[in-house]
């Protein structure tokens, strides 16, 4: 069996324009494949025939603090903080939401005549989060502000600057390629509504995550012992994963046990990639290059059964050493140079 044979097939119609309504699954998805057709697979489908954005270019949907600041009367600025960090300081005229009103305001405000919403929190974790279970939702004018808070004023960076750094464990980090698992079945997530159609399953899905909320119980974890025997996985470039031999973490590049996803343009998580090499039904924790693409990827394989965790602020949490020295990485790392320190606003 050739390469491409041993690669995950889902389905062979990918190139079909559109599903057809009223037929069932497996009458417009002929095999191979791997596992049984499910739910998830629908999903799949319907995800890909409308971009496929968590497998594009265009995810995680960032705008940077100078975008925003540029454009304050042409973006619609959605603060999706606690309310007592808001009223600390704010972008002027932005809305503070919380998230579990937060699909019901972008559903009322998509088209309200701006030309980007935008999410801000904290850090940038928690809106990328977000920002990928709203586009999937069908909401594609909604972004996420790169770093947060953080990069736009100094007052906000603490989450940020705290976070910065190298892990406890680092030197005990490898360069030994760890393999994929072998294809297993697509998870089969527990669904409300079986018979309702696949845009209103997917639309039930992605509220009740969102209402779910941005924490360690449902979406991330700091810290390696917190990721436990989960399957660690670096999602990004082979810079990421591997380190040179050379520098003060010279060949320590990732945590053993870690395995590697390609992102763009090889995207590994696709359905016609290795996406079926992910365990069904154990925890999956994802780290990137500053947590923005991993909570992006996180939110995706939640909405398809997956359970599915981001490591917060990814290599810049783990390496931080290699980030800001290793050609391909710096642009990834967190420095001052993020923070615009423009004015804001306090209270209401």
């Amino acid at each position: 069996m050739n390469i491409c044979q041993n690669k995950i097939i889902v389905f062979f119609a990918i190139s079909i324009s559109a599903i057809l309504i009223n037929s069932c699954l497996e009458e417009v998805i002929p095999p191979p494949f791997t596992g049984e057709l499910n739910i998830t697979a629908e999903m799949l489908v319907y995800f890909e025939e409308q971009g496929d954005f968590a497998n594009s270019n265009l995810a995680p949907a960032l705008v940077t603090a100078q975008e925003v600041f540029d454009n304050l009367d042409n973006y619609l600025i959605t603060d999706i903080r606690e309310h007592n960090e808001y009223l600390l300081g704010h972008i002027e005229n932005s809305v503070n939401i919380a998230t579990d009103s937060l699909y019901d305001y972008i559903a009322n405000n998509h088209d309200s005549g701006y030309s980007k919403i935008v999410l801000a929190s904290t850090s940038g974790q928690a809106s990328a989060y977000f920002t990928s279970l709203l586009r999937l939702a069908g909401f594609t004018n909604v972004y996420s502000l790169k770093y947060g808070m953080a990069s736009w004023n100094f007052d906000f960076a603490d989450e940020w600057i705290t976070a910065v750094g190298d892990d406890p464990n680092v030197f005990t980090f490898t360069n030994d390629i760890y393999p994929k698992n072998a294809l297993t079945d697509l998870p089969a997530p527990q669904i409300e509504n079986p018979n309702a159609s696949i845009e209103e399953i997917i639309q039930s899905r992605i509220k009740k995550i969102i209402n779910d909320g941005f924490n360690f119980t449902h979406s991330y974890c700091t810290g390696l012992f917190a990721a436990g025997d989960a399957y660690l996985i670096c999602y990004g470039p082979a810079k990421l994963y591997g380190a040179s031999m050379n520098g003060t973490l010279g060949g320590l590049g990732h945590p053993e046990g870690t395995v590697q996803y390609f992102d763009s343009p090889f995207f590994e998580f696709r359905s016609t990639e290795y996406l079926q090499t992910l365990p069904n039904n154990s925890e999956v924790v994802i780290y990137s290059y500053n947590g923005q693409q991993s909570a992006c990827m996180t939110a995706y394989l939640k909405i398809l059964g997956y359970k599915a965790k981001t490591y917060l602020f990814g290599g810049n949490a783990l390496f931080y050493s290699r980030m800001i020295t290793t050609i391909g990485l710096t642009e990834y790392a967190f420095t001052s140079s993020d923070i615009m320190n423009f004015d804001y606003v306090v209270g209401n």
